[in-house]
């Protein structure tokens, strides 16, 4: 199984890129969570989120960057504290108009339809937020 998902931002792919590699916490995780993020975006680099959700519930993320090149193709590794193993996440960012256009591939088959389908509903709110974050 996998996620695709495109999206189109107002923003040049350039600011896409800063939020991708350098502000991921401010706009990762749902609205009013606390986010802590670290992030060395190399080929090799490591990443690293924990998120603090409104409800709650705390929550782990991590990761190592595969490929960078700036400003339009990211991958990157992807596991969840206490998850069964790591997927591949894909950014592909494209100039459109005075914009960008974004595809988002996730894939590893290491969860259930059922968690991707959450994850799925969740990579599309936290683009939202970088959509939000990147107009301002």
């Amino acid at each position: 199984m996998a996620i695709h998902l495109t999206r189109t931002f107002a923003a040049p792919p350039e600011a896409i890129w800063t939020a991708w590699t350098g502000r991921l916490g401010e706009w990762f995780g749902a609205p009013g969570s606390e986010v802590e993020a670290t992030q060395d975006a190399v080929a090799g680099g490591a990443w690293d989120l924990r998120m603090l959700a409104p409800d709650g519930n705390r929550y782990g993320f991590s990761g190592r960057y595969l490929e960078v090149a700036a400003p339009a193709r990211l991958v990157f590794t992807l596991a969840a504290d206490g998850g069964r193993g790591a997927e591949t996440c894909s950014v592909v960012l494209a100039q459109h108009g005075a914009g960008t256009e974004q595809e988002f591939r996730q894939e590893g088959g290491g969860l259930t339809a059922e968690q991707y389908e959450q994850a799925t509903a969740g990579w599309a709110l936290f683009f939202e937020r970088l959509d939000a974050l990147t107009r301002a």
